[in-house]
């Protein structure tokens, strides 16, 4: 009898051990999902956001996101500032993919006026990039992205991406855009066609995304690049439907495929630039000069209208 009370005593003992060491371990796990982070409102001292600072409990990342996106809907302590997400605004999905969250919102999102909207978006992501494993935020409503006025998505948004002063403005200073763009078939003898999303400043114009991606090269195994890779785009810009492309001398001097490589170089280039809406013709130049011709092969002084191409095999 003795030696069970023993053994009893023991067990418990074991008992008391192992759960403590549970507590330690899950509140360890704990705290690592738990965040201080300013939670945005709307300022009614003067148009603009103002945050407060809040803790953030939950256990995985999609909690955090629904728990900091129903803090946002209540009731700030300071009596100034008001919610800038509507109560009947719910959250219907999250994920995050590398350090973007993608935050998914029922249909009411769409019930907000405009400026409310703008309110909204920039509280939303200006609070929520202040979790530590967000940078960027897209907002999606009932699975579709959100998109602006022009019918583009507007793709994922940072914080830094916002101005947020007098105003929110209507659309961030990034934005996502699907551009066309012209490669070498393997064999050669064509141009195939690649769609492409990227991340575009409007500050910087569209030609010169499309020419970065060119020299990139192409995505799909069956196409390759003509542009010498060593290339610079030292300019660019479009005026009265003509672009204008001053590259660097490594764009002649690092072409060494024939003639066939060169028509199709020229047409990748020409092809790609007049899908954009803007252009209809490229005028190309060499260090900011014009040339008569390019390799000895093609006349260079004029512009270039955009054509199917076929080259002799």
């Amino acid at each position: 009898m003795k030696k069970l009370s023993i053994f009893v005593i023991t067990l418990l003992m074991f008992t008391s051990v192992a759960v403590v060491l549970t507590s330690i371990i899950n509140n360890k796990s704990a705290n690592k999902l738990n965040q201080g982070i300013d939670v945005y409102y709307i300022n009614t001292d003067g148009a603009g956001l103002k945050g407060e600072t809040y803790n953030i409990i939950g256990n995985s990342t999609d909690d955090i996101l629904k728990n900091t996106i129903e803090l946002m809907k209540v009731k700030a302590k300071n009596e100034k500032l008001i919610s800038a997400v509507p109560e009947d605004v719910e959250l219907i999905g999250s994920s995050v993919e590398g350090d973007i969250a993608r935050l998914n919102f029922s249909s009411e999102y769409y019930d907000m006026k405009k400026s409310d909207e703008m309110y909204c978006r920039g509280a939303v992501i200006k609070t929520v990039t202040g979790l530590y494993f967000v940078d960027k935020v897209e907002i999606l409503v009932e699975g579709e992205p959100l998109k602006q006025t022009n019918g583009d998505p507007i793709g994922p948004v940072g914080s830094d991406d916002l101005i947020i002063s007098g105003t929110i403005e209507a659309e961030p200073a990034t934005s996502v855009k699907v551009i066309t763009l012209y490669f070498a078939n393997a064999d050669g003898t064509g141009l195939n066609k690649e769609e492409r999303r990227v991340e575009v400043n409007r500050s910087q114009p569209l030609e010169k995304y499309v020419m970065e991606e060119l020299i990139k090269g192409p995505q799909a195994k069956e196409n390759m690049s003509a542009i010498p890779s060593d290339t610079k785009v030292r300019n660019i810009s479009t005026q009265d439907g003509i672009c204008y492309l001053d590259l660097s001398s490594e764009f002649v001097t690092k072409q060494n495929g024939g003639a066939n490589r060169e028509l199709l170089t020229v047409y990748s280039i020409v092809n790609s630039l007049t899908a954009l809406d803007d252009v209809r013709k490229v005028q190309f130049l060499i260090e900011g000069e014009r040339q008569e011709e390019y390799k000895g092969n093609i006349e260079f002084s004029q512009p270039f209208d955009p054509k199917d191409i076929v080259v002799q095999k």
